[in-house]
């Protein structure tokens, strides 16, 4: 069983379940992960490990985070552009090597769950923060596993974590995902029908953007903010000699497929970019 916790950002519970159970020490994590994140942890106190990304799955290299969990006192797992993997099994192999490892199932890039997540991390995160899958503007929720300490800890505010509070409205919270999801489902479908089969991401790496792989990824960008348009290209690697994740950050472009796109602006992206490709 597990407890739920509510912040104005996902990233005050991070915090917050750091500083209750005193894990100061080293933490590992992907590089390709939000600057938030690591300005957090750090805030909190630790040492950061970066590995790299698995080629074939995009999330952490399992096999780096073995070779150092032993001297560590946290892992957090990203769910890379929100891909629902399971993590469970990993999870438990880190603790056979690791017994007081914490483990935290990051996954804000996720759609938010209500009720108990099917995860065995000691902390599961969900944002509804700008830019995450359902945007309310604000909102973080946690799940703390038994045993494990969770208490409000006050922080001198700054541009990463503030001490406002939040309260979940679940009816707020279920309409607007009926609606994002449905949104997302007509932008999608426009990707990936008038974008080459090639370059896309498999299906389910597509809920939090349309994430495409192209090798002139700084020119297709720049197209689309010249038409007036925008999209991505996340998440810069952290840490240097991380070969996968930089990589794929030189190749990713995040098409956008929330309440701030319209069908309009997904053809007109599609358009640009098949211009583009055609010229080459």
């Amino acid at each position: 069983m597990s407890k739920q916790v509510t912040s104005y950002r996902a990233n005050k519970i991070l915090f917050n379940f750091l500083k209750s159970n005193h894990l100061r020490g080293t933490v590992i994590l992907p590089a390709n992960i939000c600057p938030d994140v690591v300005d957090t942890l750090r805030y909190a106190g630790n040492t950061l490990h970066f590995v790299d990304i698995d080629a074939r799955t995009l999330c952490m290299d399992w096999q780096q985070v073995q070779s150092v969990v032993q001297g560590a006192v946290a892992v957090l797992a990203v769910h890379t552009y929100g891909i629902e993997e399971d993590f469970n099994e990993k999870f438990e192999t880190l603790r056979a090597i690791n017994p007081k490892i914490a483990i935290i199932d990051d996954r804000c890039l996720c759609m938010p769950e209500l009720d108990e997540p099917n995860s065995t991390g000691d902390l599961v995160l969900y944002s509804m923060c700008s830019k995450k899958q359902v945007d309310l503007g604000v909102g973080g929720i946690g799940y703390v596993a038994d045993g494990w300490n969770y208490e409000e800890i006050d922080v001198p505010e700054n541009d990463v974590l503030t001490n406002e509070s939040w309260v979940l409205d679940e009816k707020t919270l279920l309409a607007k995902m009926d609606a994002v999801i449905k949104h997302k489902e007509k932008l999608n479908a426009i990707y990936h029908k008038n974008l080459p089969a090639a370059i896309q991401l498999p299906a389910p790496y597509q809920h939090w953007r349309f994430n495409i792989i192209v090798p002139n990824k700084e020119e297709i960008l720049r197209a689309l903010f010249d038409a007036g348009l925008f999209a991505s290209g996340h998440y810069q690697p952290q840490a240097e000699g991380c070969t996968v994740a930089t990589n794929l950050y030189n190749r990713i472009i995040n098409l956008f497929n929330d309440d701030y796109f319209t069908e309009e602006q997904a053809m007109i992206s599609c358009k640009i970019f098949n211009e583009i490709q055609n010229k080459r």
